[in-house]
């Protein structure tokens, strides 16, 4: 796949913009506040965040070890 000129970026990003607010207006047509939709986008955005997701697998490979080292005992 050949990279992305500036021009395409921009039509994808815009195409994305129309497509989340357009979802975004159907939870809030659907009862969800403000903050609770900030709190989830806030959360999908620290879930996808890869040092963060670099620290979670971390600590679990680190979990796992100790939970075999007491497995083994």
């Amino acid at each position: 796949m050949k990279p992305l000129c500036s021009d395409d970026k921009k039509e994808l990003f815009r195409e994305a913009y129309q497509d989340i607010s357009s979802i975004l207006a159907g939870l809030r047509d659907q009862g969800l506040s403000d903050l609770e939709i900030f709190e989830f986008g806030k959360s999908l955005i620290d879930h996808f965040d890869p040092v963060k997701m670099d620290n979670l697998k971390k600590v679990s490979d680190y979990q796992d070890a100790l939970f075999r080292e007491a497995n083994d005992l």
